[in-house]
């Protein structure tokens, strides 16, 4: 009993009633005295025992329209099709009522997919007759539906289906009043069978579901034929969307053991009654907790641990470092077309006014204007290609790459001295890598430079100096600024350490990955009295 108050509510406060009414989230169920708990629409010889519990004393308005209204259904067919007018709880009645509400529960516990559910609809009493059986099921955001069941009850059924076409059958077997249909009325709906056809809408929050059965002939249906098919097919609804639920959550299930199966770090999900509840094919029973580097409790009970990996850790990172570039690009391109045809309509402007005779001084504003708007466009654009997707290898001047980063960080080194040395005439020198992934190199390096300086009373001062050795382009980069504390050197290119409160601790070890990447290298030299010194070491030619 313990159980059973802390799984359902007793609404009807009476616990050790013959039967008790239970809810649980927006269904209700009963339970016997002996505590077998079912659905309430499917308890069919208990029924009017729930109604006399009512009667005594349940005020509660949520239950009463459920239960009068699934009586009144169950009433009104048994007096109609089994032709009883006064009593209709003679024992013939209750058979086959038995038998169909026996059928109906068998069906729904008995089936554990939706193609199995629509071939055990077709055992029902009632619909011996019948030789199809469908279900179209639409989940809300997907862009098409799909049809899947039995045609001639042994062809198994599956096919995508338009979603427009869904929402045309959907909206027309909601809305009639008669829910007998024949399929000349939907010609062009492409439905895999031809004839009168019974229909049945089922809707949630999740999806919007039809089920079709039919004959395949071309006569019309009875209405008690019609009223009983809506009323059985109605307690079923339960069972579709439970059924729905478990495939979902088992795809979703699925689709994530396979993303963690591959992801480039030793993981272990261990809960506390099981010490590995699952672990990908990285995972050796030789780590030991020491290795840990990253564990979230993600339920009451379970908890995940990444272990450290040297020779894997840089994939690892360049994961989220390309999530984030994919972000960013995400959001360039939006600001892009937004920027663009308000900057042209701006152009297209000064064009026309300097067409007009203008005074020395205006035309001079308009050139000033017209300079700034290439200007904007230019670093729209710059920035669009410095967070493509895809980074593509193209010989520049060594100077572009200088000069992309400083426009980037521009922002932070406002306030900055900015020395620029380009020996061995290495300015034009052509280099042959990624844009994105040297000037995102460089660009790191100066930011983190001018937010280690922002506080400090000298004047901030960054040099930058390339020179060129054994086909490799070395840029050094130093500062004046606080340096790094000896006895943090060892953590410096370890992932989440930073100096800064607000720092991720991710881009030193994510320039040095790109550097690597490039075949080259990032470091730290420790030969100032006081400041940073970075030297970024890349060969001329990519990787081909």
């Amino acid at each position: 009993m313990d159980q059973v108050k802390a799984y359902y509510e007793f609404v009807d406060s009476k616990e050790s009633a013959d039967i008790s009414l239970l809810k649980r989230g927006s269904r209700f169920f009963v339970m016997t005295s002996q505590g077998q708990v079912c659905d309430l629409p499917l308890y069919r010889q208990n029924i009017f025992q729930v109604l006399n519990t009512y009667h005594q004393g349940l005020k509660s308005p949520e239950i009463a329209p459920q239960v009068f209204l699934f009586t009144k259904n169950a009433i009104n067919l048994t007096k109609k099709i089994f032709h009883q007018k006064e009593d209709i709880q003679t024992q013939e009645t209750t058979v086959n009522w038995d038998i169909i509400f026996k059928t109906i529960q068998s069906i729904g516990q008995n089936s554990s997919s939706l193609r199995i559910l629509s071939e055990k609809i077709l055992e029902l009493p009632f619909l011996k007759n019948f030789h199809s059986s469908l279900v179209i099921l639409h989940i809300k955001g997907q862009a098409k539906a799909e049809i899947i069941g039995t045609l001639w009850k042994s062809e198994k059924f599956s096919q995508l289906f338009e979603t427009k076409n869904f929402n045309v059958l959907f909206n027309s077997i909601k809305k009639s009043k008669l829910k007998s249909f024949h399929t000349d009325s939907f010609s062009t709906l492409d439905l895999p069978f031809n004839g009168s056809f019974l229909g049945k809408d089922f809707v949630s929050k999740k999806y919007s579901l039809i089920y079709l059965t039919t004959r395949h002939d071309f006569l019309n249906f009875q209405k008690e034929e019609i009223d009983l098919f809506q009323s059985a097919i109605e307690l079923l609804g339960p069972h579709f969307e439970r059924i729905i639920d478990q495939e979902f959550n088992s795809k979703r299930i699925s689709e994530l053991r396979i993303c963690l199966k591959d992801f480039p770090l030793p993981l272990r999900l261990k809960s506390n009654f099981i010490e590995n509840e699952f672990s990908n094919d990285l995972y050796e029973k030789s780590l030991e907790d020491r290795d840990i580097f990253f564990s979230k409790k993600v339920e009451q009970n379970f908890s995940l641990d990444l272990y450290d990996c040297d020779e894997l850790r840089h994939y690892a990172f360049d994961l989220f470092h390309f999530q984030r570039i994919s972000l960013l690009g995400e959001l360039l391109n939006t600001l892009r077309h937004e920027l663009s045809n308000p900057l042209f309509g701006l152009k297209l402007g000064s064009q026309v006014y300097a067409s007009f005779e203008l005074s020395t001084d205006h035309r001079e504003m308009i050139t000033e204007i017209e300079k700034n708007i290439d200007r904007s466009q230019l670093i729209i654009e710059n920035f669009s290609n410095l967070y493509q997707e895809h980074a593509e290898a193209k010989s520049y001047p060594l100077r572009k790459f200088i000069d992309e980063s400083l426009t980037l960080a521009k922002s932070e080194i406002r306030e900055v001295k900015k020395d620029i040395q380009y020996l061995n005439d290495t300015e034009n020198l052509m280099v042959n890598q990624p844009l994105i992934f040297i000037v995102q190199i460089i660009f790191n390096l100066i930011v983190n430079a001018a937010q280690a300086m922002r506080d400090q009373e000298t004047r901030p001062e960054i040099n930058l100096k390339t020179t060129f050795f054994d086909n490799n382009i070395i840029i050094d980069m130093t500062d004046n600024g606080p340096g790094i504390k000896p006895d943090k050197l060892q953590y410096l290119f370890k992932p989440f350490f930073t100096t800064k409160s607000y720092g991720t601790g991710l881009g030193l070890l994510l320039s040095r990955n790109l550097a690597i990447k490039m075949g080259g290298n990032l470091e730290y030299i420790s030969d100032l009295p006081a400041g940073a010194h970075f030297r970024l070491t890349l060969p001329i030619q990519g990787p081909t």
